[in-house]
């Protein structure tokens, strides 16, 4: 997946990039987008040394996306799944009362919790860094 965007700042061999928004762009986290902004950033790994105020284009390879995106809304989708299923069933049949999907419900966003909590915590301990990180690929003419 390749987007064209503008370098705004340098730090390291990390750059910030401001990428213009597709309409098929969602809102995954990885960069700094809402749905009315119509710019995304997102830093990219700088080892072809642009600069400040370069067009550039950034890619993040096809597979990388889509396990990206797997762990990003699957993985907590299929917990909740889990959860509610476990909340409803188990949970109640162990306590003695009758099934109650509140239970299900609670069962399954404690899940959902656990497992955001579980994949910021391995962001934060650099896990998926740099499988996941887009790369600046080529330093465009100035007169795009």
């Amino acid at each position: 997946m390749k987007e064209v965007g503008v370098i705004k700042q340098i730090s390291g061999n990390k750059a910030s990039v401001t990428i213009k928004r597709h309409a098929a762009c969602g809102d995954c986290g990885a960069c700094a987008v809402g749905q009315e902004k119509m710019t995304m950033e997102t830093v990219a790994y700088n080892a072809i040394g642009a600069k400040e105020g370069d067009a550039v284009e950034v890619e993040m390879q096809f597979v990388n996306v889509m396990q990206a995106s797997m762990i990003a809304y699957g993985f907590p989708l299929l917990m909740f799944i889990a959860g509610a299923a476990i909340g409803y069933y188990p949970v109640n049949s162990f306590m003695g009362t009758p099934e109650n999907p509140v239970t299900g419900f609670i069962a399954g966003m404690i899940l959902t919790t656990a497992t955001y909590a579980v994949i910021k915590l391995a962001e934060k301990k650099g896990l998926f860094s740099k499988g996941f990180e887009p790369q600046i690929t080529n330093i465009l003419d100035k007169d795009m």
